[in-house]
């Protein structure tokens, strides 16, 4: 596939994204406290791994399956994380209630030699919902800007992954209540 100049550029971009994103969630899986939290950032991080790979195909003319390039990040039949016990999706199990590292900010020295404030699971969370958004929004301009069928499909396809991941951190956050819907 011929990609043009612009597409070029936006999927140069969205790599870049997707490495930072990959980054930022296998650090804070080993930060987070809540190990159900450090599973799904875990899994997240694979998703993410799996988007850099369609991104990467595309850039070298290869048209990636959407079926097999896909992450699970709806679970199966598209069932979101369990909020009132049991498992959630991908086999993350929630525990209803509790306050997990909710409020338990970590102290590390950040090679500085001085102790700083870490994040808390909260914090974690709200920064990675604003990430994803960041990341959708990227996408859903990007698929209006390609000009080739295909492409917009598979842009599509991860933006609408984006969204999935977004909503689960958000499912997450609910079970906690850390985040009430007004």
């Amino acid at each position: 596939m011929q990609l043009t100049q612009k597409e070029r550029l936006y999927l140069q971009d969205a790599a870049e994204h997707e490495k930072l994103c990959i980054a930022k969630y296998n650090d804070y899986s080993s930060q987070v406290s809540c190990p159900q939290l450090a599973s799904l950032l875990q899994q997240i991080a694979q998703s993410e791994q799996q988007h850099l790979q369609t991104i990467q195909q595309v850039m070298q003319g290869q048209m990636p399956n959407l079926a097999s390039s896909g992450s699970q990040s709806m679970g199966q039949g598209g069932q979101s994380m369990g909020m009132s016990g049991g498992q959630g999706q991908g086999g993350v199990s929630m525990q209803a209630g509790g306050q997990m590292g909710a409020n338990k900010p970590t102290m590390s020295t950040a090679g500085t030699g001085q102790m700083q404030q870490g994040l808390s699971d909260k914090e974690i969370c709200q920064d990675l919902i604003t990430t994803e958004k960041a990341i959708a929004g990227m996408y859903n301009t990007a698929t209006f800007e390609a000009s080739n069928h295909q492409l917009r499909q598979v842009l599509s396809h991860i933006q609408q992954e984006e969204q999935d991941h977004a909503f689960q951190i958000f499912n997450y956050m609910q079970q906690k209540g850390w985040y009430q819907p007004q």
